[in-house]
């Protein structure tokens, strides 16, 4: 378990304790353990997270011998739909916000996602000392791997504009990166201001990464070359935005040719 997904379960277990830290655990039931889920489904991560702290904390009170068994075993997860990447128009958006505001966190946090295609967690993490001038050396929280991503110039311009306040690029102080909570809300309180946080617009910061994939499937990459840049342990993803970029290619030639067709008719 990573230190993000725990530092998550400790806040679910601190928010369950406020709420129920009074309660007789033998009264809990499934029943209520889906009225919590169907109260969290607008936020259906945050959803299963607190299922899933909820189904460790009634494992415990059985080996205790509490409760004979476990109430919140199987409740299936909710499906909030596959991350997106993020439409041209609402990039373009997102930039012009941040530059008209001065939000320099949220416009740093969106180059290092866009350009090294990695996750928020990772991107905090980075440090001056991990980009020699071309790459950035990544560590990726989720899978351990170790990599180095070539950064585009439109990032290595970014960084090279971009003052030094601490040993990491997202610096807290002098010695400590911002955490991940607060770098989703720099770039949520943009998303809100440009129409991307709710409703069918709804797009959310990691599909940054899904971004920095989908122009590479454009540009013609492999599969191997896209998750040399992303990390992606499997091609599963890969090749769906390979797909995609296929098709788009596909459908230009396609109308082409048929204009050029009625045109010699």
């Amino acid at each position: 378990m990573s230190k993000n997904t725990q530092a998550n379960y400790r806040r679910h277990c601190e928010a369950i304790r406020e709420k129920n830290g009074a309660k007789d655990m033998r009264t809990f039931r499934r029943k209520d353990a889906l009225m919590v889920q169907t109260a969290l489904q607008d936020t259906w991560s945050k959803a299963n997270e607190r299922i899933a702290v909820l189904s460790i904390l009634c494992r415990h009170a059985v080996d205790l011998e509490w409760i004979e068994r476990n109430p919140v075993e199987d409740i299936p997860k909710l499906k909030g739909g596959e991350y997106s990447a993020w439409p041209e128009e609402k990039l373009r958006a997102y930039e012009r916000h941040c530059d008209e505001h001065g939000l320099t966190t949220a416009r740093t946090i969106y180059e290092l996602a866009i350009g090294t295609g990695q996750r928020i967690g990772d991107c905090v993490a980075m440090e001056w000392a991990d980009f020699d001038g071309e790459f950035m050396r990544v560590v990726q929280e989720k899978t351990g791997a170790k990599i180095e991503v070539y950064c585009p110039e439109r990032l290595r311009a970014y960084l090279g504009a971009l003052p030094k306040k601490g040993r990491h690029i997202l610096a807290k102080n002098l010695t400590q990166h911002i955490g991940k909570r607060q770098a989703q809300r720099e770039a949520e309180q943009v998303r809100e201001k440009i129409g991307a946080k709710d409703g069918a617009e709804r797009l959310v910061q990691h599909g940054w990464r899904y971004t920095a994939a989908k122009e590479l499937a454009e540009a013609g990459c492999s599969d191997a070359q896209i998750q040399a840049v992303t990390g992606h342990k499997t091609v599963s993803m890969v090749q769906k935005y390979r797909a995609q970029a296929s098709q788009k290619r596909a459908s230009k030639e396609a109308q082409q040719r048929r204009e050029q067709n009625k045109h010699r008719t």
